[in-house]
């Protein structure tokens, strides 16, 4: 995070700052750095900004110091710039233009199988029973699930004996389903997934309490947040925890913060 924090200006979000200063520790021990370019992943959803331009971010802010392997996946438009990307990698690669389709076409299979087949662990079962309490947690998942960006807030909650549950316990079609009233309407692909979430959680009794994580300076969250928010507190008395995470946050507050929030659930 402090090499990322040096390559980029302060209104970047943090998991950004991050990504740069992966890529400024490994860039001397690498031929390449594999960024993709994901602006879509399925119709009337598009990524955040900064994702749709992330290999330019880094060639930018770190002054040309790393080599890029770039991949444009934008299915919902222009799907043949995908196949366009991946002569590039052949002649750079020097591999066979048919492997590297192959390849790229085994991955978006598992990842196709993957979101369709979310719930394989069966951890969140809606109205089910459950022996333990079960908390939701929402956000980024390269926020909720990076051990050091979440200050370890799964385990922290898990240590407690509680279930936690996330946007990938709930399978593609239920979240698109909730996500009302944003369905068929051009929205953010990662807004989707954490507003549908939230509504399904939101419904359950058996979910005593929701966590919201969240960078400084997400644009996308700036407004996912406020839906979510506003719906909790009109429709639910479901207990709801905004956290918001930068490079200057200290881990004592945020505990502090994260038990008080617990008294409260019970």
């Amino acid at each position: 995070m402090d090499d990322g924090v040096k390559y980029c200006t302060n209104e970047t979000c943090l998991p950004v700052k991050v990504f740069h200063g992966h890529v400024f520790n490994l860039k001397d021990s690498v031929d390449y750095i594999f960024i993709p370019r994901y602006t879509s992943l399925d119709k009337n959803e598009y990524t955040c900004p900064k994702f749709c331009g992330l290999p330019d971010m880094i060639l930018l802010n770190l002054k040309g110091q790393v080599k890029i392997l770039e991949i444009k996946i934008h299915p919902d438009l222009f799907p043949s710039r995908t196949y366009e990307s991946l002569i590039c990698i052949s002649e750079i690669l020097k591999i066979k233009y048919s492997r590297v389709v192959k390849a790229f076409e085994d991955a978006a299979a598992l990842y196709n199988k993957h979101i369709w087949n979310r719930c394989d662990d069966n951890r969140y079962v809606p109205d089910g029973t459950n022996s333990k309490k079960i908390l939701s947690v929402l956000g980024h998942p390269y926020m909720i699930y990076d051990n050091y960006l979440s200050m370890n807030l799964i385990k922290k909650l898990e240590k407690r004996s509680l279930t936690v549950v996330t946007s990938r316990d709930i399978d593609h079609q239920t979240k698109r389903r909730n996500a009302y009233p944003f369905q068929g309407k051009v929205f953010w692909h990662i807004g989707f997934e954490l507003l549908g979430s939230a509504f399904t959680f939101a419904n359950d009794k058996n979910i005593k309490g929701m966590i919201y994580l969240t960078p400084f300076a997400c644009g996308v969250d700036a407004f996912v947040i406020e839906f979510i928010e506003k719906r909790v507190k009109d429709r639910y008395s479901i207990p709801f925890l905004k956290i918001i995470v930068d490079e200057h946050t200290g881990e004592a507050g945020f505990d502090t913060r994260l038990e008080a929030f617990l008294d409260t659930v019970g």
